[in-house]
């Protein structure tokens, strides 16, 4: 006796070439068996029918923050993540070194979503910076990049912790004074804890040659589609051809739609000269709960409304996240003895408005709406996206 069978469906599991009707077997909380169509199933538990939808890896957001009561970024991860289809969520350095055990204690070991983290190079992490003054970036002072700190608190939770974070941007590293030492000890950082760099750099004063040629292969640009300075487009929206030249070396786009960091223009650009985002992710936080950004499935919708494949779309939010994750075969797949993640997807047509970051609307005909999710295979509950509006109060 299997302890759940999920019936009917159209299986899309990029990591292994899946696309087409399947049923799924799970048992202990790991995929059992993905069966053809016709093959005997066995007994189960619990049968769902899902006729008629798409099952596919649970998601994975690349990109949230969900430190909820330390960072005024901070969002409750369960309702804004779990309940919308997401079973893996990245926080994207949220944390640095100083509040992390927190973090790790409050958040990551108390919430149903699997949540991993970014450390941020400055032990405060984002606590600062937006609100009440005093409007401090993190990088106001450089003492708070201590590399010691970074070592030992990656040490401590390297189970969890998937790389190092920076925030490249004029207004919180003292008008861009620190911005290009701050990069060098986040460089240094990452190099001595053995794990990846990932940059933020709309607004930096840097160029984006000096950003770019401090990254490795394997390391992360995120916005990759912002139309600010310290991007990836000229004026014309074409990509400038020494960084087309660095981005053929191996480094990752992230895209991170957030509050002010995804424009159409760049998006559609971009693309249609074959630079493609290697994760699509939301940039979740308090900010844009309620709009533009609402959950990772409205993100991809937009994917699906610039000719991204609903495979490709799945592929980015599953096989390649789950693969810097250091977690493939585990997540983002269906494999047998894959974990048991499973999100559910109903695929609606009709006419959905689509708002990028620059306030610029354009109308979608389709929409990717969460129906069922498990987690190890456990039964989450699900949300309508209007539940998600958030009314409590700012912190920090």
């Amino acid at each position: 006796m299997q302890d759940l069978l999920i019936r009917g469906g159209h299986v899309i599991d990029p990591a292994q070439g899946l696309n087409g009707r399947h049923d799924l077997v799970v048992h202990h909380g790991k995929i059992a068996a993905i069966l053809d169509p016709g093959q005997d199933a066995p007994s189960a538990a619990r049968v769902v029918d899902v006729a008629g939808q798409y099952v596919v890896p649970g998601l994975i957001d690349f990109h949230v923050h969900v430190f909820l009561g330390v960072s005024h970024f901070g969002i409750e991860s369960d309702s804004s993540c779990l309940s919308r289809g997401v079973t893996t969520a990245l926080d994207f350095g949220t944390a640095g070194g100083l509040i992390f055990a927190g973090f790790r204690q409050f958040v990551i070991d108390q919430a149903q979503t699997r949540v991993l983290a970014l450390l941020h190079i400055a032990g405060q992490g984002l606590i600062g910076s937006v609100g009440d003054p005093p409007l401090l970036g993190e990088l106001h002072d450089l003492r708070y990049c201590d590399l010691d700190t970074v070592r030992r608190v990656v040490e401590a939770h390297r189970d969890v912790i998937v790389g190092i974070k920076i925030r490249c941007t004029a207004n919180l590293a003292e008008g861009g004074r620190n911005e290009a030492r701050g990069l060098d000890l986040a460089r240094q950082a990452a190099d001595l804890v053995g794990l990846p760099l990932v940059v933020h750099s709309p607004n930096s004063t840097l160029s984006i040659n000096h950003v770019l040629e401090r990254l490795k292969p394997g390391d992360v640009l995120t916005h990759c589609y912002h139309g600010k300075a310290c991007g990836l487009v000229d004026g014309d929206y074409q990509i400038l051809p020494e960084i087309r030249r660095k981005l053929e070396t191996g480094i990752l786009l992230d895209v991170g739609h957030g509050f002010s960091s995804f424009d159409f223009r760049v998006a559609k650009s971009l693309m249609q000269q074959g630079v493609l985002p290697d994760f699509i992710s939301s940039d979740l936080h308090y900010y844009n709960l309620n709009g533009p950004v609402f959950d990772l499935v409205t993100t991809m919708d937009k994917f699906l409304h610039l000719g991204m494949s609903l495979p490709e779309v799945i592929r980015r939010t599953t096989e390649i996240p789950a693969r810097f994750l250091g977690r493939a075969g585990e997540l983002g797949t269906l494999k047998p003895g894959a974990i048991a993640d499973i999100t559910v997807l109903d695929l609606q047509q009709g006419q959905f408005s689509l708002v990028d970051s620059e306030g610029s609307i354009e109308i979608g005909n389709q929409h990717l709406e969460p129906t069922l999710v498990f987690r190890a295979g456990d039964q989450a509950t699900v949300l309508p996206q209007s539940s998600l509006r958030y009314s409590g109060e700012r912190v920090g």
